[in-house]
């Protein structure tokens, strides 16, 4: 047995595991937030332990007669319950929060635990310069203090600036992305990957990707084609890839470059096929030879 495995005591007993603690809601139908985190990790053989922020009958963005439940007080009976038994992760993914005081909760929990563990955060909140419908203004500075607990951080432009108070606008360009990301590392973030970016102006409506600020290594940009069919939820599928490799010893620009990578291959998969994009990409094509790539990985680091 691996002795490195994180530990999980309940009571008297003690289970080996390697359980990694998702935060982010839970939209019955479609491909988008947990119910795009739990496949992928759990192909990558992390045991889930999945908080939800808020459940729906479907992601917000395009259906009609949405019904949602909120946790309330229940979000922070559960991890106050998981912190009374003593549960170990081996690392902590978050996405979308319901409230700001839900990140504060987090926030908290993180304070209290006796043991440190990756922590990789998307900062949900907002695009194309505002926050989305429904997000207090608060939600910019609960996530400043969020960050300083953050191995990596994966805001798309228009959160990074919220965040960091940067002016926003529709020209950002490679000249600001090493201040914003140095900004979001000065509030704590070890690394930075900042999505849905351009490298070469001439190729902005051609091309689109990630610009890693990360420990160690110069800037790194890896583009990718940008297809004319939007599909929900390739930043869910794309952060859980990365927090997958990163757990398994990956550095920051090798995930980044393999989630890219297979995050290509789904789409080609998803434009085969008969689907309504809003449903997100069909990943399962890509899942056996993500889980091979994961044995090889776990074979090597034994």
């Amino acid at each position: 047995m691996n002795e490195n495995k994180d530990i999980l005591e309940i009571g008297v007993s003690t289970i080996m595991s390697e359980q990694v603690l998702v935060i982010n809601d839970l939209p019955g139908v479609a491909k988008v937030a947990g119910m795009s985190n739990l496949p992928i990790l759990e192909a990558a053989q992390f045991e889930v332990a999945l908080l939800p922020t808020l459940i729906l009958s479907t992601h917000t963005l395009g259906y009609p007669g949405l019904v949602k439940h909120y946790l309330n007080e229940a979000f922070d009976d559960i991890l106050d319950h998981w912190y009374d038994l003593k549960v170990q992760f081996k690392g902590c993914l978050t996405g979308y929060f319901a409230d700001s005081q839900q990140i504060t909760t987090t926030i908290d929990y993180l304070e209290k635990i006796d043991y440190s563990m990756p922590v990789i955060i998307d900062p949900i909140m907002a695009d194309f310069g505002k926050l989305y419908d429904g997000f207090s203004e608060d939600f910019p500075e609960k996530f400043r203090k969020l960050v300083k607990y953050a191995d990596i951080i994966v805001p798309n432009l228009t959160e990074a600036c919220l965040i960091t108070d940067y002016p926003y606008s529709e020209d950002l360009g490679p000249k600001d992305y090493p201040e914003i990301a140095q900004r979001l590392c000065d509030l704590g973030a070890k690394n930075v990957v900042l999505t849905s970016v351009f490298q070469d102006e001439t190729k902005r409506e051609e091309e689109t990707g990630y610009y890693v600020y990360a420990e160690g290594v110069e800037p790194y940009y890896h583009m990718h084609k940008k297809e004319n069919t939007w599909f929900k939820g390739i930043g869910d599928i794309s952060v859980s890839l990365i927090t997958a490799y990163y757990l398994l010893g990956d550095s920051v620009q090798e995930a980044v470059i393999k989630s890219s990578d297979y995050i290509e291959e789904a789409i080609r998969h998803s434009l085969t096929v008969d689907r309504d994009p809003k449903l997100g990409i069909y990943f399962e094509p890509i899942i056996p030879e993500f889980s091979k790539d994961i044995d090889e990985m776990r074979k090597q680091n034994k």
